[in-house]
Order: structure tokens, then sequence, then C-alpha cells
């Protein structure tokens, strides 16, 4: 019985490797594997938020939103961190006081009901006094 769930596990790591099978075995897998893909990417926005806040209290300039966000992500992030476990790349939302991390979800489509937004408060430098 080990043998068979280790190679059932084996092969579906290997088809989500290769993005080819990936879309094919997604649909038949969504249902199971979006609330887990959805856990990950969370703890993902979570670390890029966190390094957001991080550059604004230190008195440095937030990256802009688009091609600069990516290439922000890029150098401070190893692997795969520009996009979610879905493939779709992350978005930056600055406000006056806060940033949000924003993933398209499951559908891939920004602005729906699926998306993850993770927002964090921009935390000012103190001066000294």
């Amino acid at each position: 019985m080990f043998k068979m769930v280790f190679f059932l596990l084996v092969l579906l790591g290997a088809s989500l490797y290769f993005p080819q099978t990936r879309p094919v075995v997604l649909e038949y897998l969504g249902p199971v594997m979006n609330p887990v893909l959805g856990w990950q990417t969370k703890g993902e926005m979570g670390r890029i938020a966190r390094e957001l806040q991080t550059v604004t209290r230190e008195g440095g300039d937030l990256p802009s939103p688009g091609a600069s966000f990516q290439a922000w992500i890029t150098r401070n992030f190893l692997g795969r961190a520009t996009s979610d476990a879905w493939g779709s790349d992350y978005t930056l939302r600055v406000w006056e006081d806060s940033v949000g991390v924003i993933s398209n979800g499951p559908d891939l489509e920004i602005d729906t009901a699926d998306d993850i937004v993770l927002s964090a408060v921009r935390q000012r430098r103190r001066r000294d006094r």
C-alpha cells in the first residue's frame, strides 16, 4: 500500500512540475488543491508584505506597481516568488496608510471574488528626538 501511495504522489508531483500537464491536473484536482495552494500563496504574500513594511519603516521608497514591483520581488526573494501558486504575477497596490499584495487566485483573473488580498500598514520611520 505504501508503494502505491508513494508512486501516486511522485506521479502527481511530476505532473504538476511540467507546465504542459499542470492545467489538466489542476482542473481535476482544483477543489482539493486550491485550499493548499491558497495557504501557500498567503504565506508568501505575508513575507512580501513584511518586507514592504521594513522598506517604509527604514525610510526607503516602495517599488511602483507593475514591472518595478516584479523586479523588486526578484531581487529580494529566491525562487518563483514573483508569482502565486497558480502562476499569476503578484500585484502591488499602495494606499496612503497601507500596501496590498494581491493574488488573482485560482481563476487567474483580477478583481474577482476569489482574489487573495493581503494588506499591511505602512510603518513610518520614527524621528530621533
